[in-house]
Parts: structure tokens; C-alpha cells; sequence
């Protein structure tokens, strides 16, 4: 898995419990920089984490992401908020699973809490190409809202609303879905309830489509007990076994298949494959369910099998 260098050259507190980091690359400008786009953060023993990019510099040298702290969480966030200033570290990426698409498509970005900082990129860059669309970010109170002096900086005037819970109540989502232009796009990122909302409220769009992305792991609870399956390669004809203890991307690596990945927890798509044959049991956080039901493709870190055997084109 390729790697960059960085330096933590500032940490800034957005609210008081979200801060601002921003990495030097040490090796020279980055390629492949867009809204929507993820870098891996190398923590040290195995940690690995994924961050979004809210900013970069001109010249793709200095990127910044911002970072919830959730002393209950898995460790990520405590890590990053213990990074000091000088700190060096390697950042994997970028990757993008969240891509703005071009044209000129009416579109409205919903943020959730800290799944505003794609958002931010996203609205700069529909601000700079002169799109017409409009931004909520929905926030628990003002104090909370990390991201809102930065969307406020793009100087989008009516077409930038922050709501608050405290403030303004229940978010009024169904009427935001239903008056939109016909053929609009929804971008979207933030909790879970959040995201499972908008998209239970997608019919309600006049042509369009809902974009999303999570930034914590799909609980299933009726998954049930894991099968035995097999993987086979389509370069080789190699057949590997799948126990229900392994994960395929684990099995792949003990025979030495070169694979790319990074959360391993199907929420940043590094380990993604294209799939020939088989019925898949999706169990990540990236795909839709339209790119799921199509069995083209899997995360090879979390999903499963549902068939005896799958075909994977390595």
C-alpha cells in the first residue's frame, strides 16, 4: 500500500470537541485531489484510519482534515487528537468513493455533524464552476457546528442554511426532498439515522439521485452465522477457502495475493474487487444498494458469500 510522508503543521480547534489538522506532504505536491476524496491516516501499531479532505493548498502540498474526538470510539480519534504539531506520519490515498459528478444538475448537500467536512470541498467547487445548488448542515447546537465558519467563508448567502436541534427542532427533511428541481442530486454525509432518513425519503425526489457516504461501520444484526465459501481467481484458477473465522481479504493476504485496504471495516473501499461470478453478501458501508444488487463488485475487507463459490478478478 503506496504511502506519503507528512508533517503536522497545525492543529486547530473547530469546536470543543472537533479540531482542525493540517499535513505537509514532505515529498512533494499530491495528484488526485477532489471534493468527496479520503486519505488514510497511519496512527502507528496498525491504526489506520480514514479522514476526509475539507481543503487543500493550491499547489496539493498541504491537506486538511478535520477530526471528531469520541473517547468511546475505536481509538482513532483519541490518537489524532493526541498528535502534536512537528509530528511525522505516513497518509495513504487519496481515494474518492464520494465523487461530485460534473455537469449541471441542480444540487443540495446535507451534512450531518462531522459529515460536513466532504461537503465543505464539495461547496467550494460547485461555488467556483457558478453550479446552482444550495447546502443544509445539520448540527446539535451552534457551539457544535465545526464546519459552519468555514461554509460561511464561501460566501453563499441564502443558499447556505444551518440548522440546530436546540435551536430550530426537528429537521424538516421530507419537505426539503419533495420541493427540489426535478432531475436534482443529493449529496449527503453524517450519522447513520441521518443517512438511513434520506435515503427511506428518496422517492420522494423528481428524477435525481442520492450520493452518500458513511463514516462509521453498518450495524446488521440479522446477519446470522458466518458460511464456508470459496474465492477462486481469474487469473490463475486458483480456489482459496473462506472459513467463517476468515474474511476474504485476510485469505487472500496469507497466500500472498496482493490486495490493497485500509479501515478494513467496508467503510473506505481501498479493497474493493470486480467480481465475475457469484452472488455476494454485502456487508460494507461504500456501495449503494443499486451498486449493490448488481453483485459486480465487493469489499473484500467485511462482505461474504452467498453462493458456494466466488469469482474475483485478481
Amino acid at each position: 500500500m503506496q504511502t506519503m510522508p507528512a508533517r503536522l503543521i497545525s492543529k486547530t480547534a473547530l469546536s470543543p470537541d472537533t479540531s482542525g489538522f493540517a499535513f505537509a506532504l514532505l515529498n512533494g505536491p499530491c495528484d488526485r485531489l477532489e471534493p468527496g476524496a479520503h486519505v488514510d491516516v497511519h496512527l502507528g501499531e496498525g491504526l489506520i484510519r480514514q479522514y476526509s479532505l475539507w481543503d487543500w493548498s493550491d499547489d496539493q502540498s498541504v491537506l486538511h482534515v478535520a477530526v471528531k474526538r469520541e473517547d468511546e470510539g475505536r481509538g482513532g480519534s483519541r490518537a489524532m487528537h493526541e498528535l502534536e504539531v512537528g509530528a511525522e506520519l505516513q497518509l495513504g490515498g487519496p481515494r474518492n468513493h464520494f465523487a461530485l459528478k460534473p455537469g449541471e444538475t441542480f444540487v443540495t448537500l446535507i451534512a450531518g455533524g462531522i459529515g460536513a467536512t466532504p461537503l465543505v470541498a464539495m461547496a467550494r467547487t460547485l461555488r467556483d464552476a457558478g453550479r446552482a445548488f444550495q447546502v443544509f448542515y445539520l448540527a446539535r447546537s451552534t457551539e457544535l457546528a465545526a464546519m459552519d465558519q468555514e461554509f460561511r467563508k464561501l460566501d453563499l448567502g441564502d443558499e447556505y442554511h444551518l440548522h440546530c436541534d436546540d435551536r430550530d427542532g426537528v429537521f424538516d427533511l421530507q419537505s426539503v426532498l419533495r420541493n427540489l428541481p426535478e432531475g436534482s442530486d443529493v449529496y449527503t454525509c453524517g450519522p447513520e439515522p441521518m443517512l438511513n432518513a434520506i435515503l427511506d425519503a428518496s422517492s420522494l425526489l423528481k428524477g435525481g439521485q442520492v450520493h452518500f457516504e458513511r463514516f462509521a461501520a453498518v450495524e446488521k444484526a440479522s446477519e446470522g452465522e458466518n458460511e464456508s465459501f470459496e474465492v477462486e481467481l481469474r487469473s490463475t484458477g486458483a480456489v482459496y477457502g473462506v472459513g467463517p473465522d476468515d474474511s476474504i481479504l485476510s485469505v487472500l493476504q496469507a497466500n500472498d495475493i496482493s490486495i490493497d485496504f485500509g479501515c478494513s471495516e467496508g467503510l473506505c473501499g481501498s479493497c474493493i474487487v470486480d467480481v465475475i461470478d457469484g452472488e455476494v453478501d454485502h456487508r460494507d458501508g461504500v456501495l449503494s444498494p443499486e451498486e449493490q444488487a448488481t453483485h459486480s463488485f465487493m469489499c473484500t475487507c467485511v462482505s461474504r458469500a452467498k453462493s458456494a463459490r466466488l469469482v474475483l478478478d485478481l
